[in-house]
């Protein structure tokens, strides 16, 4: 087996073989009588079968958020023998202050073999001790004055480091069936033919959410361009791609490619199993030279499989309606 690791890319010579995507879908109208009692917990993910599997496996997770006592604990209380011949990919958000940071990467690195890790807008930020930001993309990051929070040129500047890679990504392309992209930030993954624009897909609507913006502030079309570019356009069985940022748990197949979120997330949301709990991570996504079968239960992935979206729609669903009726 060859196994080709680049920043941001990790890809696997190996014969390609089609994933199991189909999963009992669960649709939210199970759900409704929970949600009318204020309940939002979702339902505990199940691990992966392929976790206990022999021969090169690869782990995802994303958003660990260790400056939480209880998160860097659960790091802290990872296998220290099983997945040490085994490769961790890392979608950013681990920490906001260095030493955490430092402490993170350090415990996970001495529990596998390869740790591949992308940073996340919190791993920018790198507090120190005791500072506290209500908005701390926009006061606790400094950029260059030809850099800004109010336009594109953040994401078009960060998307630009990808360009010293190609001729790695090329050899990639060339020699390997089988291909991972990871990023912390959200891609847009359905493109309107008409002016080349996406929409996102990736994400519960805006009526779904009580921070209704959310969906402007978490990924880019760029980074869409980016992972198409890669995969290609119509995308292929063998095509992944592991993202975070959001904190909600998704596994699913869109235009041909497989997107997969498996987030740690702060505590009062793994209470609410918004992320699908915790005994299903780290998440791992491939084994023995073929992909995971998808994550079941997974929520909103799950309902947006049997749900089209109604972005005509505008409105408030139940328990979002109820939060702004109490505020």
């Amino acid at each position: 087996m060859v196994v080709s690791i680049a920043p941001y890319c990790l890809s696997f010579s190996q014969q390609t073989c089609n994933s199991n995507y189909i999963s009992k879908h669960i649709a939210l109208s199970k759900y409704r009588r929970d949600i009318r009692r204020g309940c939002l917990r979702r339902p505990q993910i199940l691990p992966s079968t392929l976790g206990d599997a022999v021969g090169l496996r690869v782990f995802v997770l994303s958003d660990l958020h260790t400056d939480y006592t209880e998160n860097m604990e659960w790091v802290k209380c990872l296998p220290t023998v099983r997945y040490k011949n085994d490769v961790l990919i890392v979608a950013g958000d681990v920490a906001e202050t260095y030493k955490n940071f430092i402490v993170t990467m350090s415990l996970l690195k001495d529990r596998f073999e390869h740790v591949l890790y992308v940073p996340g807008n919190h791993d920018l930020w790198c507090r120190h001790e005791g500072e506290i930001y209500a908005c701390k993309d926009f006061k606790a990051c400094k950029w260059s004055k030809e850099l800004s929070n109010g336009d594109i040129s953040l994401a078009l500047y960060f998307d630009a480091m990808n360009e010293k890679n190609q001729s790695v990504i090329k050899e990639i392309q060339n020699t390997c069936n089988q291909i991972i992209t990871f990023s912390h930030f959200v891609p847009r993954s359905y493109m309107l033919l008409i002016g080349f624009q996406f929409r996102q897909e990736l994400c519960p609507e805006k009526r779904m959410l009580f921070y209704p913006k959310l969906p402007k502030i978490i990924g880019s079309d760029c980074l869409e361009f980016r992972i198409r570019s890669i995969h290609g356009v119509e995308g292929s069985p063998s095509a992944c791609h592991v993202f975070g940022h959001t904190h909600f748990c998704w596994d699913s197949v869109l235009h041909g490619i497989r997107y997969v979120q498996a987030p740690l997330a702060y505590p009062r949301e793994r209470k609410r199993r918004m992320n699908g709990g915790d005994k299903w991570l780290p998440f791992c996504i491939y084994s023995h030279g073929k992909f995971s079968d998808r994550l079941s239960p997974c929520y909103w992935s799950d309902y947006y499989s049997t749900n089209p979206r109604t972005p005509h729609n505008t409105q408030l669903a139940p328990w979002v309606a109820r939060f702004y009726n109490q505020t």
